[in-house]
């Protein structure tokens, strides 16, 4: 889309004159006094226009993601808990509800599979050929091993591109399997911003492209965190695309595309009054979807607190059929493309995030990240201090409220 400087002059007309009419209707505050900035110190709004994204829009495109089946991107059951058979009953009820890929979770409510008989008892009655199979990130090359049965599957091994002698293992792999998931979403969590997510992400593409060359492109995928600030999630979303564009295309390769696996983000659910968190993760699921990922794990309402119940799989489900199947919102290829906020924010997050980026790769890149480790954890330090308020926490708590039902831990 090309601007004409006659319509940036309109546009900077209008944005003057709305400039004074809310500047009147403020009754003696500015327009600094209602103007947001994230972590990241990038201004939100209150208002965007065609005149703050410059001259040119692109779309962006996704890649080609297997058995979707018509769908626009996949929705992916956790799977997790110590019980293999409990965990094979609720597989089978989550797919039969709607999802379409499964998440086998490990890490502190792993599910801890050791041996190929216990994988085929979770995977029994699934028909592992048609549904895409998602491990944690930094899962371990055993899982090759563990995983042989299943050669004609589509496998997301999730193996760290630092994972040692991940260089001769790659090429082996079966053709449908993915190797490598670069795991920014646990800067995230960690309580990193969306600038350090995404060049956490970037130094790690650039380190995967520097060691195992064009070859890695097929197994590249990456896992971000969304929460409860959708639009902002959208924006970087995007803004990953277009980062991953810019340093394939320095390599050499135009027109590559990204595999994102989405999940909701830890560090936003609350224990107390648990129930709150379905607003968070609906939230969650909105950004994820309108920012194009293409495979969406919306946590249980209940993680914080325990195990789910099958009501808690059937609402986290439930949360993507209603956004897929009544609201629709995967028909739109890139949505947010034309939306001045979005747009705006999108490079601007990408901007930032390229310049954080230079600085890991002068620090030593994904092999050396002491100062970015600190640099994360003053971010979230900085968040505690602010001590925003917290719907259901310290906005409007209600003692009375019974805790919703868990499996234990």
């Amino acid at each position: 889309m090309d601007i004409t400087s006659k319509e940036i002059n309109s546009v900077q007309k209008l944005k003057s004159e709305w400039d004074t009419l809310v500047v009147k209707g403020l009754n003696g505050s500015t327009i600094e006094d209602i103007t947001r900035k994230t972590d990241d110190n990038i201004i939100r709004g209150p208002l965007s226009t065609s005149d703050d994204i410059g001259s040119k829009t692109k779309i962006l495109q996704r890649g080609t993601i297997p058995h979707l089946e018509g769908r626009s991107w996949h929705i992916t059951a956790v799977i997790y808990g110590p019980d293999v058979n409990y965990a094979n009953e609720q597989a089978l009820i989550d797919l039969e509800g709607g999802a379409s890929a499964l998440r086998l979770q490990s890490g502190e409510k792993t599910l801890n599979i050791k041996s190929n008989n216990e994988l085929s008892r979770l995977l029994n009655g699934i028909h592992t050929e048609y549904v895409p199979i998602v491990l944690t990130p930094n899962s371990s090359l055993d899982n090759i091993d563990l995983f042989k049965k299943f050669q004609k599957s589509s496998v997301y091994l999730g193996l760290d591109p630092l994972t040692h002698n991940l260089e001769s293992a790659l090429p082996n792999l079966p053709e449908n399997w993915r190797g490598v998931t670069i795991n920014s979403a646990k800067i995230h969590n960690d309580g990193g911003t969306e600038v350090q997510e995404l060049a956490h992400f970037a130094s790690s593409v650039a380190y995967c492209f520097r060691t195992f060359g064009k070859g890695i492109l097929k197994h590249l995928n990456v896992e971000l965190c969304t929460n409860q600030d959708a639009h902002l999630n959208i924006a970087k979303l995007r803004a990953a695309r277009a980062i991953y564009s810019n340093i394939t295309r320095e390599f050499g390769i135009k027109d590559a595309s990204l595999t994102i696996h989405s999940t909701s983000s830890e560090r936003m659910m609350q224990k107390i009054d648990a129930w709150t968190n379905m607003l968070r993760l609906m939230s969650a699921g909105f950004g994820a979807v309108v920012g194009g990922a293409d495979f969406i794990t919306t946590l249980p309402y209940t993680d914080p607190i325990g195990l789910p119940t099958k009501m808690g799989h059937r609402v986290s489900r439930n949360m993507q059929i209603m956004m897929m199947e009544e609201s629709h919102l995967g028909l739109v290829n890139d949505p947010a493309h034309g939306s001045f906020f979005h747009e705006r924010m999108t490079h601007a997050l990408t901007d930032k995030a390229w310049s954080e980026f230079q600085n890991i790769e002068s620090e030593g890149g994904i092999e050396n990240l002491s100062r970015f480790h600190l640099r994360v954890k003053k971010s979230s330090e900085k968040r505690l201090l602010q001590n925003e308020p917290i719907l259901g926490v310290t906005l409007h708590a209600d003692e009375t409220i019974p805790t919703p039902e868990i499996r234990g831990f």
